[in-house]
């Protein structure tokens, strides 16, 4: 008898313990993401005067589904990173409070908080620690390479929904500030943007404070600039050398092959208006007039900073930008958080930034 009730409780046990472990092996082999690192030739890189090389890496997200639903396509999304980073700051470094792209997406996708999508993630880093993804014939025409070149590689190359209105941008600080650019001037490739903690929007703050221009204005040979910085002068000046070479290129004028928008004379400085003009042009700040069929366009624009905000000029033009897009009857989203410059970055991806392009994007006719 007691052998009997063994039997049958063992039974028992096997019928309860197979059902859980088949289960638990399911969910192990349940299919994940993928993230590819490639490289691309860019014509639109070619020739630039630093010499940065026009074979340019970037990283691709695939979601679960990519491989197994072989017909499917994705809409997608380009992230821009920052200053003196690279596309590995989504991917593999774990910059954001250990974001990794990944992860990030498999979880979000598997929670169903968002859809799937590609996500693609381009380098823009170059020998003065960032191009601000602008065309210039020193740096290199960067606005073209990426809303030309790697748009049309990624849509050869990948099942995307190759169209606007399933394709979007978004990125931090520099990249903030490229997302918002490259998106009121392409609304043809880019339908939806989000910038996080966008830097340049507007020669406002300590853009303009005259703190790192003395030094900056004083440097003779591209030797002098610490890349990567070594005290906050040191990254002002590589900053404004980089964002001059963007904004100002002048190839007639070594080392920088760049024009200043402000000139020392007799121990003070005083404006280059010149070349103050040539940097607004480039600033979405005051190029929202001349946009605002193209901003009107989009199908959605959002942007954040932080309340502890280490960047005058970040909290100052965000804001002014979000009045002068008000005051036109533009449609967007400002929000403002507890944090700093990077402190809540992946919170803020997680939270507002992928739910905000899994609504807007356009996602019908993915199958």
């Amino acid at each position: 008898m007691l052998t009997r009730r063994c039997f049958r409780l063992s039974i028992a046990l096997i019928l309860l313990i197979i059902p859980a472990a088949l289960a638990q092996e399911a969910t192990s082999r349940a299919p994940v993401g993928r993230v590819i690192e490639a490289r691309i030739d860019a014509p639109s890189l070619k020739g630039n005067l630093l010499g940065d090389p026009s074979n340019q890496k970037f990283s691709v997200y695939l979601p679960p589904s990519y491989d197994i639903a072989t017909a499917k396509r994705y809409p997608t999304l380009y992230l821009l990173h920052g200053f003196l980073r690279d596309n590995t700051d989504w991917t593999t470094t774990g910059l954001y409070q250990g974001l990794k792209l990944q992860t990030l997406m498999d979880d979000m996708i598997k929670s169903g908080k968002i859809h799937e999508l590609i996500v693609v993630a381009p380098n823009a880093y170059n020998a003065y620690g960032g191009s601000f993804y602008t065309n210039s014939p020193v740096t290199g025409n960067w606005e073209d390479y990426i809303s030309r070149d790697l748009v049309q590689y990624v849509d050869s190359n990948y099942r995307t929904m190759a169209r606007a209105e399933s394709r979007g941008i978004a990125g931090h600080s520099m990249g903030g500030y490229g997302a918002i650019w490259l998106a009121m001037k392409h609304p043809d490739v880019f339908s939806v943007v989000y910038g996080l903690s966008p830097c340049c929007l507007g020669f406002e703050g300590d853009f303009s404070d005259k703190t790192g221009w003395p030094s900056t204005l004083r440097l003779t040979s591209k030797d002098q600039l610490k890349i990567p910085p070594l005290s906050v002068e040191s990254f002002y000046q590589d900053a404004f050398v980089a964002l001059a070479a963007s904004f100002s290129p002048n190839p007639q004028r070594p080392p920088f092959f760049a024009d200043f928008p402000y000139q020392e004379r007799e121990g003070h400085l005083v404006e280059n208006p010149e070349v103050f003009a040539r940097w607004r042009s480039h600033m979405p700040l005051y190029t929202i007039d001349e946009n605002k069929a193209n901003l009107m366009k989009l199908r959605g624009i959002f942007f954040d900073y932080g309340t502890k905000e280490e960047f005058s000029h970040v909290k100052i033009a965000s804001q002014l930008f979000s009045k002068g897009l008000a005051e036109r009857n533009i449609p967007h989203g400002l929000e403002v958080y507890d944090g700093t410059h990077v402190s809540k970055i992946r919170e803020r991806v997680e939270s507002r930034l992928m739910p905000f392009f899994s609504e807007k994007l356009d996602f019908s006719g993915a199958k």
